[in-house]
This record gives C-alpha cells, sequence and structure tokens, in this order.
C-alpha cells in the first residue's frame, strides 16, 4: 500500500497560516480543522483549499476553545469539536455555525464519540499519594488511565475501570523544594488513542498489541505484530543530548545547565512500540511503528483490516503527519523549510 503524491494542499500561502494543527477530518467536498494556538476549526473546500469557514475563539463561553482537540462527524450531518480544556465538546453545523454544547460528568485527557450515540473518553487518575497525604515519590512516574463512555448529552454511562497504563513521566522536585514538577519522560511510552463509526482502538505502548472495543466498550479483539521493542543505546543518549545542547548554545541558552540535568536524566531502557494510531472510517487502523530516531525516524505505518489481520504496510513521506484516513484519500500535516504548517490531502493506493 502507497500513499500517492498531494492532491490538494491547504496552507501554501499566505492566505491561511496554521498555528498548531491538532486534527482535522475530510467530509463531503470540504476538509475541517482544528487549530489550538488559534483557538478555532475552519473549514475548507475539498477541490481548490478556499477557506469557506470559520469559528471559535479564545474562551469559555459557547463556542468559545481552551484546548481544541479532535474532531468528527458521528455519524451525522454535523461537526463535532472536542475541547478537554473546559471538558465539553461543541457541535456546529456543516457551515460551522454553533448547534449546540455537551458539557462531559466527568474530567477526561482525550475524548471522542463512537458513532451517533456514544462519547468515549479517556480519563487520567490522580497519584493517591496527592490526596493521601503521603510522600510523593521522585522519579519515573505513570498514572494509570480509566475508559469513560457517555450518552449524547454528556451523562456518564459507564466508567470500564481498566486501569490502564498511562503515559511515561518524569517527576523532579521544584528548586525551592516545595514541591515538584513533571514532564513527559523522553522516548517514553504514551497511550495511543482513536475511535471508528463501529468502535475504537487502545494501546499503551507497553508492547506490539492494541486493544480494539466495539462501541459499547466491550473488549472486541487484539491487534498484534511479533516485534520487539527496540532498546535505547548509548549512541541513542548521546545524539539527543548533542543535538539538545547545539540547540540551546545557538539560541545563547544555558547550555551547561542542560548538560548536567541531561548526565541525570532518566532516559528509558527501551522505545515505546508504536507513535501513533488512526483508525479509518472503513474500519482500518493505521500505526506508525517506532523506529530509532537518528539519523531520521522512519515513516512506517503497519495498517490492519477490519478482521483484526495484518493487511499491508505503508511508508509515508517523511515529515507528514498522518491524521486522518478514508476509503480513498488520507490527509496530514506537512512542514515546509521555515516550520510552516500546511495540510495536505494524498490519495491511497491500493
Amino acid at each position: 500500500m502507497e500513499v500517492g503524491s498531494s492532491r490538494l494542499v491547504i496552507g501554501e500561502d499566505e492566505t491561511v497560516l496554521f498555528e498548531d494543527i491538532a486534527d482535522m477530518l475530510v467530509r463531503d467536498d470540504r476538509v475541517y480543522i482544528t487549530d489550538r494556538r488559534a483557538f478555532s476549526v475552519q473549514a475548507f473546500e475539498r477541490t481548490t483549499g478556499r477557506l469557506v469557514a470559520t469559528a471559535g475563539r479564545e474562551g469559555e463561553g459557547p463556542g468559545d476553545f481552551i484546548f481544541v482537540d479532535w474532531i468528527g462527524d458521528c455519524g451525522s450531518d454535523t461537526i463535532f469539536v472536542s475541547d478537554v480544556g473546559v471538558n465539553r465538546v461543541s457541535v456546529f453545523s456543516l457551515d460551522l455555525d454553533l448547534m449546540r454544547t455537551v458539557t462531559l460528568d466527568l474530567r477526561i485527557r482525550s475524548v471522542q464519540c463512537v458513532g451517533p450515540a456514544t462519547f468515549v473518553g479517556v480519563a487520567r487518575n490522580a497519584d493517591p499519594s496527592l490526596s493521601a497525604g503521603r510522600e510523593i515519590k521522585m522519579g519515573h512516574y505513570r498514572a494509570t488511565l480509566d475508559l469513560a463512555l457517555f450518552n449524547p448529552d454528556g451523562s456518564l454511562r459507564r466508567v470500564i475501570k481498566q486501569r490502564l497504563p498511562g503515559e511515561d513521566r518524569w517527576r523532579f522536585a521544584s528548586v525551592d523544594g516545595q514541591g515538584y514538577s513533571e514532564l513527559g519522560l523522553v522516548w517514553g511510552r504514551k497511550p495511543v488513542f482513536d475511535t471508528h463509526p463501529g468502535g475504537f482502538v487502545l494501546g499503551t505502548g507497553d508492547e506490539w498489541s492494541l486493544v480494539r472495543y466495539d462501541m459499547e466498550g466491550n473488549l472486541f479483539d487484539t491487534l498484534a505484530v511479533d516485534a520487539d521493542r527496540i532498546p535505547v543505546s548509548g549512541f541513542h543518549v548521546d545524539e539527543y543530548s548533542r543535538r539538545r545542547i547545539a540547540a540551546v548554545r545557538a539560541n545563547n541558552g544555558d547550555h551547561e545547565g542542560l548538560r548536567r540535568t541531561l548526565a541525570e536524566y532518566p532516559f528509558p531502557s527501551h522505545f515505546p512500540a508504536y507513535w501513533d494510531v488512526v483508525a479509518s472510517e472503513d474500519g482500518f487502523t493505521w500505526v506508525r511503528q517506532f523506529t530509532a530516531p537518528y539519523p531520521e525516524p522512519r515513516n512506517h505505518w503497519k495498517v490492519f483490516g477490519p478482521d483484526g489481520a495484518l493487511a499491508a504496510t505503508a511508508d509515508l513521506p517523511q515529515g507528514f503527519v498522518l491524521k486522518w484516513v478514508g476509503e480513498t484519500h488520507a490527509a496530514g500535516v506537512a512542514r515546509d523549510e521555515m516550520d510552516t504548517q500546511r495540510v495536505e490531502l494524498r490519495p491511497i493506493l491500493r
């Protein structure tokens, strides 16, 4: 399977400027794009790339956004946009007129819809020691996650308490010694999650497998490939450190302080199993394999069919970040030499 050359490029001229593309949706003759830093959702003509509608601004009022994220159509003639900053989903017409908002009963870190009747979210559980008054341990930390299903009005339907391992994080004491800070671990395991009209898929990066659920949250099957996680070598650590220090030095930053920090940094022993997952509208699951980062990571994907079997592999263009897959086309984000973002729509060649 291959992804062909661009059929449509949005954002390559000065009429459209993206700041931080979060997600996108291709629906009929429109391409819808959410932008976190612009606090907006925009609609473009699929044939010309012309901007036809926009909605959103920074704020907490109806139609405003704090942390705009996922976008989907949920099997209806409306556009759904999730905002985990205010824990709600905004529902727009195809012309991006606000129709209603749905506030969720449970705080989530990611939410999408599964068909027209159910929202599914991933909720991060707090460290029990934070509320129990116990000593907070520094070092490697990994919160657990629960899956939550919501009714169309945002009311909680059920919580699937599986206590899935969350993102690899590094917890360290603050400078004043009165608290702590957390950072995502470089090359750490980070759960991946995506939905399609018949269910959703979730993986933790601990091993080369992902679990598929039906739209009611019942375990459906497991996607698996006989592959091991790649060990993190001394070369990987040295090369990462060298590049980070060089970048800070070039900007007249505290490169010696960074050098000391990196000398104590808890790099993981192995890379995660995969980078990302995209569930297509026709039931295929695209999984980007984690490849060694130096000299440059490959943009290599494994494609599983609706029956759970490995259907194909695909190497996408370097730097192309896949965001949406349909039956005939894929859409994603690319950057030019000035690091300017653009959206590309490419045909899928089977």
